[in-house]
């Protein structure tokens, strides 16, 4: 039996404090959309958003969650649909009145974005905003563990007039800590343009929880996602297409449900999710079998779908 539990009842009754996570939105794009990809991490007074499709905050609230209880949002790549929803949850962060910081991981280019955005909005968030791009020139004399919480708090408030946004430069093989028990890691896959996959970490020696998930979009499979996320409990992973398709996913430089078993296969994950799936399947059932043919525990999402995982 893996270490998921879709029974809040129980969990409640259990007094269990497990890792959630929330799929606030898991198809690609398509006009008129109320489904771009973002998930919700919760664990304990920890919200952390794997990136931030448009809308994000009418699901939030949908989901019980205000904005400002988001402490970090992490940003595959810059793509519409993974970012648009990023301005507007910052700025709905700061009209509620939140003087908490926010830490943003993203891809070279995610800080000139918000910069120019707000510019352009007249807007600045009334609270210290760590971003930290991931970067081919900070790849040497940088330690791998960074404390982002401490790095961004020990900064003085910027003077009147200068922007909150504090930009910070690291290496793609950086460990990131969030607090004490939740670590991160980016490692770049291989899309069109440049996009990051996270593996992210729960060590809690006062629970001794070890839960680990990866969050991969957007790529061809690939080896390198094996090694990044071998062992994890759960796999989230692009699944565009079935295999019938399987020369339009190389084109677009995705992976099909069948490539995405795969990886779940070789990195001996527990249990896999199929994420971002082309709207043209209205019935996802094919992905499904395909992949279950190789990888019994794979699972197919909806918007709003929890999974509560106990380590």
């Amino acid at each position: 039996m893996g270490p998921w539990i879709l029974n809040e009842k129980y969990i409640r009754r259990e007094k269990m404090n497990p890792v959630v996570l929330t799929f606030l939105g898991v198809s690609g794009p398509y006009p008129g959309s109320d489904d771009l990809p973002s998930v919700l991490l919760t664990y304990g007074r920890t919200n952390i958003l794997l990136d931030a499709g448009e809308g994000i905050q009418s699901k939030l609230l949908k989901v019980g969650k205000s904005v400002t209880s988001i402490n970090a949002v992490l940003i595959t790549h810059m793509h519409g649909d993974h970012v648009l929803g990023l301005v507007p949850l910052i700025q709905s962060r700061s009209l509620a009145g939140s003087t908490t910081p926010l830490y943003l991981v993203g891809p070279e280019g995610l800080y000139e974005y918000l910069i120019c955005s707000f510019k352009n909005l007249y807007f600045e968030p009334g609270y210290k905003t760590g971003v930290f791009e991931v970067s081919p020139q900070a790849e040497e004399g940088i330690s791998k563990e960074v404390e982002i919480v401490d790095l961004v708090n020990a900064l003085p408030t910027q003077p009147a007039g200068d922007t909150p946004l504090l930009k910070f430069s690291i290496s793609k093989n950086s460990l990131l800590r969030l607090g004490n028990d939740v670590y991160v890691k980016p490692f770049e896959v291989k899309h069109s343009i440049t996009v990051l996959a996270y593996r992210i970490d729960i060590k809690s020696r006062l629970e001794g929880r070890n839960v680990s998930i990866c969050y991969v979009t957007d790529t061809l499979p690939l080896e390198e996602t094996v090694k990044e996320c071998y062992g994890v409990n759960v796999l989230i992973h692009d699944s565009t297409f079935a295999s019938d398709l399987n020369d339009k996913a190389l084109e677009y430089k995705h992976s099909t449900s069948i490539k995405a078993a795969e990886i779940a296969l070789k990195s001996h994950a527990e249990m896999l999710v199929l994420y971002h799936i082309s709207p043209r399947y209205k019935d996802k059932l094919k992905l499904l079998s395909e992949a279950r043919s190789l990888f019994e525990h794979t699972y197919i999402v909806e918007k709003y779908w929890k999974l509560y995982i106990k380590g």
